[in-house]
């Protein structure tokens, strides 16, 4: 398709003037048509011109001129400057597809070599397999990638996927956990070797182009999609209008995973943060969460918790909050704008607990849905989140144009599919994966699979039986903005069985209720500050203050040196 389509300009062209020539690139053979001269088509049934509309010029060069030429165009003015253009074309049906390229080795040979094949070995080694002989490939449903290994690898055959119409927002490498996703998918089934074309919005250039960009690709160069891609994805995700709560997803489990092995998927997520501390903090919470979270956690007496904009929102009657605060969930913030709308679980300051600003109690769930949010942008609201101690999250594997694809608003979740999932009592690793409708992709899933919320919460017994001898670890320690000093951690003695969470506040004993104190805001099992040297004097005691989600406390004293 060769398309001419004027550039904008404040002097109106004279269409009559309108002109468009090919001539062949082979040296052998320059042949030169006119296709379109003073405005009107010479080829009216292969060369097409309009005077009005969003484009002048569309001819079928293919059908005129086989291989690859030269097109040029010249329009003028209305004021008599005349002005050309040219750009080369391929012919279609001389392209073909490569797995290697010209140096014949795959651009994703690393990543098949050194996490792939590995990986695949242990899963189908029989020496693994559980004790009826199931090999783990076909038992394990999640995986988790843990903090310290890369966030990007190589897309398939290293072939840049992404949406739209800017090829900046195209990238070769997505995000780690999808790849591992796709480990059992023939993706040379799924594109056929065909090249096809595809159109770019124009390169930009001081001087603009009158043709439009329309590249050879491949089908790989869109992100993998529909439901024969992945067949546990939600029938109405992200689709609008119509009632959501009525339809389910198909049940993601071994069983049913069987009855389609050319789709032999797995749904991975990260378990991860900015320190390995951090990253851990997400297991725990979703381990308590999944026993304890309720509407009564975070609900402590004598503490009024009102339907106030500046605490909860705006909660309307279809908004993703609404049915949580029908069920007695006071702990949520409503936004008014935006694709991913609601903050589960997030606690307010002044609500009877040590935070000063928000936070999230243990199965938080939160997200902001912007291209800039990733790992690799250390002050965006994806990393307050994770500070903020959300149990669940989602954002860019890495932000990087031209590197990675662009992250779209229908990369994350369909509130409107997930939390009727999750009040079900389905996984969120299970609810998350009904929300893919983009698999291969570089949205990051933060956060324990496995978390869900119960149908039934418990209530934990408290925080008894801890000591400063036995639970408080102190460290001499370095910080880079505040000097030497001491790191001072409260280990809970958290375990799967009895899991343990909760805030840390600590000062000397002899400041004042009101006095100036170091407090760890974000509910963990091992909380710590650190203590400037300078503020600590030899023998003065300290207290530790802790205090869990539903309000238990303890209070435990010491010496720091």
């Amino acid at each position: 398709m060769v398309e001419v389509v004027l550039p904008k300009s404040e002097v109106a062209w004279n269409l009559g003037t309108l002109g468009l020539e090919v001539e062949s690139d082979d040296k052998s053979n320059r042949a030169r048509f006119v296709l379109v001269e003073n405005g009107l088509s010479l080829y009216p049934d292969k060369v097409r011109v309009r005077h009005d509309g969003d484009w002048q010029i569309r001819a079928l060069g293919g059908l005129i001129l086989p291989g690859p030429f030269t097109a040029k165009a010249r329009c003028e003015d209305v004021q008599g400057d005349v002005h050309e253009w040219s750009a080369e074309y391929k012919d279609i049906r001389q392209a073909s597809w490569s797995a290697t390229g010209l140096d014949g080795i795959r651009d994703d040979q690393n990543y098949l070599d050194f996490v792939e094949a590995p990986i695949k070995s242990f899963l189908e080694d029989p020496s693994n397999a559980r004790p009826d002989g199931t090999l783990l490939k076909d038992h394990v449903l999640y995986i988790v990638v843990c903090h310290g290994l890369p966030r990007t690898v190589s897309a398939p055959y290293g072939i840049a996927p992404g949406i739209g119409l800017q090829l900046r927002d195209y990238g070769p490498a997505i995000d780690f956990c999808q790849r591992l996703q796709l480990m059992y998918y023939d993706f040379e089934s799924l594109h056929h070797n065909e090249v096809q074309p595809m159109r770019f919005a124009p390169v930009s250039s001081s001087t603009p182009n009158a043709f439009a960009n329309i590249l050879l690709r491949t089908r790989m160069s869109m992100p993998l999609q529909g439901a024969d891609i992945n067949p546990f994805v939600h029938p109405a995700a992200y689709r609008k209008g119509g009632n959501k709560a009525g339809l389910s997803s198909p049940r993601f489990t071994t069983a049913r995973r069987a009855l389609r092995p050319d789709r032999h998927l797995f749904f991975a997520m990260r378990i991860d943060g900015q320190t390995p501390l951090e990253a851990m903090e997400l297991v725990d919470r979703a381990i308590y969460a999944s026993r304890y979270a309720g509407p009564q956690m975070g609900v402590l007496p004598d503490v009024p918790l009102l339907k106030a904009p500046e605490r909860v929102g705006e909660i309307g009657d279809r908004t993703p909050a609404k049915p949580f605060w029908d069920l007695g969930y006071r702990h949520l913030f409503q936004h008014s704008k935006g694709w991913v709308r609601l903050d589960l679980f997030k606690l307010a300051p002044e609500c009877g607990f040590f935070n000063t600003g928000p936070v999230f109690l243990p199965g938080g769930i939160g997200a902001f849905v912007q291209s800039n949010q990733g790992w690799n942008v250390k002050d965006s609201r994806f990393h307050e989140f994770l500070r903020q101690g959300v149990t669940m999250t989602a954002g860019s594997a890495r932000v990087d144009p031209r590197k990675t694809p662009h992250i779209h608003n229908q990369s994350f979740w369909d509130e409107a599919v997930f939390y009727p999932a999750l009040r079900e009592g389905r996984p969120v690793g299970e609810i998350l994966l009904s929300n893919q409708v983009h698999m291969g992709w570089i949205t990051s899933f933060v956060g324990d699979p496995l978390y869900r919320l119960p149908s039934e919460p418990q209530k934990p017994e408290g925080l008894t039986g801890l000591t400063w001898d036995k639970n408080v670890r102190v460290a001499q320690a370095r910080d880079a903005e505040r000097g030497k000093g001491y790191l001072v951690m409260a280990d809970l003695g958290s375990s799967a069985h009895e899991p343990r969470l909760a805030q840390m506040r600590l000062g000397p004993v002899a400041v004042e209720e009101n006095g100036a104190k170091h407090v760890f805001e974000r509910f963990a099992s091992r909380p710590c500050v650190f203590v400037p040297k300078r503020e600590v004097r030899k023998g003065e005691p300290w207290r530790l203050e802790l205090i869990d989600p539903f309000g238990n406390t303890a209070t435990l004293a010491g010496n720091l040196e």
